[in-house]
């Protein structure tokens, strides 16, 4: 069984307010939606292991990735933080294409080979929902990478911005806000 973060279990790495215990957080930085129960049993006991997976999952931590909810999830009292059963929102093609040019030009310029799963995801989106779970793990690589990390914040206003429509077209001035990879300076 694999696991992937969702955008709570990735904002608990990026925000100052901490929920989990350092247990929990530990499992947490090791989910990274590649590593199976079985590499994860390696830094951990078996039952501890499992009671804090449960309760990752049931908190909207984290979620498996691509895969449809069951009738015990769908009976849980906590529903995940992204339910993808129950709500695909539409979006608006102006803003979807604009957020994925933000995501997938910062994506090159930052991440690199380490981003071209990412992006490959990115190009893939066709709906609010999918976006949302690439803007969480695109910002995570952003926040972990060297270059990206910088520049992350304002890319992500830019997206809020975007999303909340206060912003109609964020691609014409994306480049004057971030740093060249090359040289980290600020264009203007």
């Amino acid at each position: 069984m694999v696991y992937e973060k969702s955008a709570l279990g990735h904002n608990e790495f990026t925000s100052n307010k901490r929920t989990l215990s350092v247990r929990e957080r530990q499992v947490l930085l090791l989910v990274n939606g590649l590593r199976n129960f079985d590499e994860l049993e390696k830094f951990f006991k078996k039952d501890l292991l499992i009671n804090t997976l449960k309760k990752l999952e049931s908190e909207g931590y984290i979620q498996r990735p691509n895969a449809k909810p069951t009738s015990q999830s769908a009976s849980q009292t906590t529903p995940p933080f992204f339910d993808t059963q129950n709500s695909i929102v539409p979006i608006c093609p102006k803003k979807l294409m604009s957020i994925k040019t933000i995501l997938g030009d910062a994506s090159d310029d930052y991440l690199g080979m380490m981003g071209r799963s990412i992006k490959l995801r990115i190009e893939a989106c066709t709906n609010e929902t999918d976006l949302k779970h690439c803007i969480s793990s695109w910002h995570m690589a952003m926040r972990e990478s060297k270059l990206g990390r910088e520049s992350a914040s304002f890319l992500m206003e830019q997206i809020h911005q975007i999303l909340e429509s206060r912003m109609v077209d964020a691609s014409i001035n994306l480049t004057r806000y971030t740093q060249t990879p090359l040289n980290s300076r600020w264009i203007d």
